[in-house]
């Protein structure tokens, strides 16, 4: 008896390398342009604004991860917009691209350089995309989403929730394999 628990602790021993080559990227981060539909302020009506993205995540298992994102994105008349979500994202890894959905919560913080002033608003993000490799430690990312900020200032579009398309599209760098 002794000698078959032995036997079967050895095998699962040897076993265990062979359980963890499960390659996929554990820690990822990307920069690259991002472009939000957003009110205007003076007009009320919706218009496209520019800015930067960074996205970086933790990757728990193959298909699912922890995702932070942050936007900084310029509203015009001295209006600046940061937006950070933190969220679950789900992968489906394949050989040449591996799409994906994600989800978050988060905040936007609205400043004024006119006015000296600043607003937070609680955020919400949700989106799908896909990453396309093209070495073992890069690729390139294409995505969309919805934000939603929840406004309690006022604006020409009022206060209340502003949903916005937001498109981004960067490079991604695989920190740890």
């Amino acid at each position: 008896m002794v000698k078959s628990v032995i036997a079967v602790c050895f095998v699962l021993v040897l076993a265990l390398p062979a359980m963890a080559q499960d390659e996929y990227p554990r820690i990822q981060t990307s920069m690259g342009y991002t472009n939000l539909s957003f009110p205007d302020f003076l007009t009320g009506e919706s218009s496209r604004h520019s800015g930067f993205a960074n996205i970086s995540g933790f990757n728990l298992t193959r298909t699912l991860g922890l995702e932070n994102y942050m936007g900084i994105y310029s509203l015009g008349q001295g209006i600046q917009l940061i937006a950070d979500t933190f969220g679950g994202k789900a992968t489906y890894r394949a050989a040449r691209f591996s799409p994906y959905a994600l989800a978050g919560l988060g905040v936007g913080y609205f400043t004024s350089s006119q006015s000296y002033s600043s607003q937070s608003a609680f955020a919400h993000r949700i989106g799908a995309g896909v990453d396309v490799p093209f070495n073992e430690t890069m690729a390139l990312k294409f995505e969309i989403s919805r934000i939603g900020f929840h406004v309690n200032f006022q604006s020409p579009t009022g206060s209340g929730w502003t949903n916005s398309t937001n498109f981004t599209t960067g490079i991604v760098f695989t920190l740890a394999q």
